[in-house]
């Protein structure tokens, strides 16, 4: 494996990025949109054709906030629409035939918009049982929602999503593990690539994960420590045709080179570093030459160049996000010359892991100003 490179504060200068100056306590983040106190918990952030950004709201928490008697009621999922106005409204609600009959649940996550302009949306179960989680289509008439699809079903834990083309790239953060921490034994995680055309013939069933005899849609597996119980996670590609994939627990980011028949024919660790607890989600700025990559654990942003080295943006203590710091950043999109970062706040689901430490109620997006491109 060839040594990743880190680049420190004092060398920032020299990446090809030129990043925002970096006060000594990091605070370069700032209040993007107070969400409320519907949601509890945001995820995916995606964008239509027209610039509205998309918010998956899979509202998490809930169990917790009501275990904990901070909330009397829960907060039901659903996808909220930011317009060109900074105004948050509701896009699509889940009905009772969306919901998964298994569960009587859905975990809206990552969305991303299909060459078809209708919305995908990754359904994460994994908290309610094995190999159940799906991925929605939710069909746009008009611009408007009209209802949900199920177009492939059978993930451990269905996460992040990249459209190439007529091609859907979704990750599984945990195809098999046989137990629980590091002494359940390493974690399988990998990220499949599902064509278009196969979705619009029915839902898709992925098979249970084998290692001798794995789907064939499978891209690639990955294999980490297990200690977070997360592998692969953020996915997002250059223009050059590499795809790269974050293994969350690891805090590590890998590159794909890709046959025609979307199977890795080279697989590299592009990026880590000491300042990256974890990767989460992840975006190309094809103007800026850079991948920012969502410091789940560590409270963070990074910018990744297209060499590997890790620039941190922003980094922050245990705070809850009210003045634009980080509170617990899953995902990252751009908008123009801002990056927008979702702040999900789900400290119960990483105890002694993360640097957040308590769902404190105060759901927020979080922007970082961006250098104009050249």
């Amino acid at each position: 494996m060839t040594p990743l490179r880190t680049l420190t504060l004092a060398a920032a200068t020299a990446v090809a990025l030129t990043v925002p100056s970096l006060a000594e306590d990091m605070r370069v983040a700032k209040p993007f949109l107070d969400l409320g106190s519907e949601i509890n918990t945001p995820d995916g952030l995606g964008m239509a054709p027209d610039g509205t950004l998309i918010l998956s709201v899979p509202n998490f928490n809930n169990d917790h906030l009501l275990e904990t008697k901070a909330i009397a009621k829960a907060s039901p999922p659903f996808m909220a629409a930011i317009g060109k106005n900074d105004r948050l409204t509701r896009w699509y609600e889940f009905k009772p035939a969306d919901l998964h009959p298994k569960t009587g649940r859905v975990g809206p996550m990552d969305n991303a918009f299909g060459p078809d302009g209708n919305l995908y949306v990754t359904d994460m179960q994994v908290f309610y049982g094995e190999n159940i989680s799906r991925i929605l289509r939710i069909d746009v008439r008009d611009g408007k929602a009209v209802g949900s699809t199920v177009v492939a079903e059978g993930f451990g834990a269905s996460n992040g999503l990249y459209w190439r083309g007529d091609t859907l790239f979704v990750t599984d953060s945990k195809m098999a593990a046989r137990g629980k921490g590091r002494e359940g034994g390493p974690l399988t995680s990998g990220v499949y690539a599902l064509t278009l055309a196969e979705m619009n013939k029915g839902p898709i069933s992925i098979a249970p994960y084998d290692a001798k005899n794995p789907d064939p849609r499978l891209v690639h597996a990955f294999s980490s420590d297990n200690h977070m119980g997360f592998g692969a996670d953020g996915v997002t590609g250059d223009d050059q045709g590499a795809l790269y994939v974050s293994v969350i627990e690891e805090g590590r980011i890998y590159k794909l080179a890709l046959d025609g028949a979307n199977k890795a024919t080279d697989v590299k660790a592009f990026a880590e570093s000491p300042e990256m607890t974890s990767s989460d989600g992840l975006v190309f700025d094809e103007k800026r030459r850079v991948i920012y990559s969502a410091d789940f654990l560590g409270n963070a942003i990074h910018a990744v160049d297209m060499s590997g080295k890790v620039t941190t943006l922003q980094k922050n203590g245990d705070v809850t996000g009210e003045d634009g710091r980080l509170d617990q950043p899953a995902e990252v999109i751009i908008r123009g010359n801002q990056l927008i970062v979702v702040n999900m706040d789900m400290a119960w689901a990483t105890p002694g892991l993360s640097v957040n430490t308590k769902v404190d109620g105060k759901n927020n997006l979080s922007m970082i100003d961006l250098p104009a491109s050249r």
